[in-house]
């Protein structure tokens, strides 16, 4: 089998739905994998080589020039889709998906052979346009750099994440400080960039204050491939979600992540954190309130929490099995 990925980039989302997946099915099962992540290419290829075309969410300014292309090289192709796609207005890219790129991915789900996505929420969704819906949930390959990585450290709670989360880190207002001044942990913001009045707010709203405090520290965000790093430098994960409409809609992976790392997490207990119930290593925080995080502390049990979210993760979430499943999609559209 020969397969096509299309992604614009070496985004996150890039990173984990087709590039990390897609290498290891090749390397496991022996399949052969092609990649083309530059959209100014995608007209101009063979697709009459590929067995099966695979990219994420939509096809980009082409889309519209590659659907028949496909159609007539009687290529088929899957459509994988992590997030909605109806974004909220406080969203950096909410313009811009609203006027260009919402209803392409509606489009790209509705011609899509098959589609793949990441949770039941999610899915729910996408049988409106297309009922050939297969969740592989997200996973990550345990042997890559970013989540081996061994740095010392003092008693560290982190946050870890993009500039989308302008809206959760706000449900951390007040609630860091008490809980630095109870434990002696520092924080740690990974992902953060200087100079930059968006980031700049996100840090007040965890320190309270416009003047750094000496228990804050931050990692300057970087590519998809060394992101996990952050984890090395933190002891207990937090991950704040609002429970709106497009949140719903995301994936766990900030708990897998911190999993990676063998640390206990807590997280706003919303969809599709809830998925996560039956995990040991999660604690879900109710009414936005984060004082369990200094009980875990004193209770000594860190390690023993960490350990569980590890083995609940490499259990559900193990990249091995689901690609199992990934190749199974893979052979159910292929050319008759």
């Amino acid at each position: 089998m020969r397969v096509l990925c299309l992604f614009d980039g070496i985004t996150g989302v890039a990173f984990h739905r087709l590039y990390t997946p897609y290498v290891r099915l090749q390397i496991d099962e022996g399949i052969t994998v092609d990649v083309s992540a530059n959209q100014d290419e995608w007209v101009n290829l063979d697709y009459s080589k590929y067995d099966v075309v695979v990219f994420n969410r939509w096809m980009g300014q082409y889309q519209y020039n590659i659907f028949p292309i496909l159609e007539k090289a009687g290529v088929p192709f899957i459509c994988d889709i992590d997030d909605y796609w109806i974004l909220p207005k406080y969203n950096p890219s909410y313009q811009y998906y609203r006027a260009y790129i919402k209803n392409g991915i509606k489009d790209a789900l509705s011609f899509a052979d098959a589609v793949t996505c990441t949770t039941p929420q999610l899915a729910e969704k996408i049988y409106e346009f297309n009922d050939n819906v297969h969740i592989l949930p997200n996973a990550l390959d345990l042997t890559q750099p970013q989540w081996n990585e061994q740095k010392e450290h003092p008693l560290t709670i982190g946050w870890v994440g993009g500039i989308s989360h302008t809206e959760d880190i706000k449900l951390l207002r007040d609630k860091i400080a008490p809980i630095i001044e109870d434990t002696g942990a520092t924080f740690l913001m990974g992902g953060h960039h200087d100079n930059h009045a968006t980031w700049a707010e996100m840090e007040r709203q965890v320190t309270g204050t416009k003047k750094r405090p000496s228990w804050f520290t931050k990692r300057e965000g970087t590519t998809a491939n060394k992101f996990g790093e952050f984890y090395s430098e933190i002891d207990i994960a937090l991950a704040p979600l609002t429970g709106d409409k497009f949140n719903r809609y995301k994936s766990e992976l900030k708990i897998l992540e911190a999993a990676a790392y063998r640390l206990p997490i807590f997280v706003s207990e919303v969809e599709p954190y809830t998925n996560h119930k039956g995990n040991m290593g999660v604690f879900f925080v109710k009414q936005n309130d984060w004082s369990e995080v200094t009980k875990l502390i004193e209770s000594g049990r860190m390690q023993e929490v960490g350990q569980a979210n590890y083995d609940y993760c490499n259990e559900h979430h193990n990249l091995k099995e689901i690609n199992k499943k990934r190749l199974d999609v893979l052979n159910s559209v292929l050319r008759k």
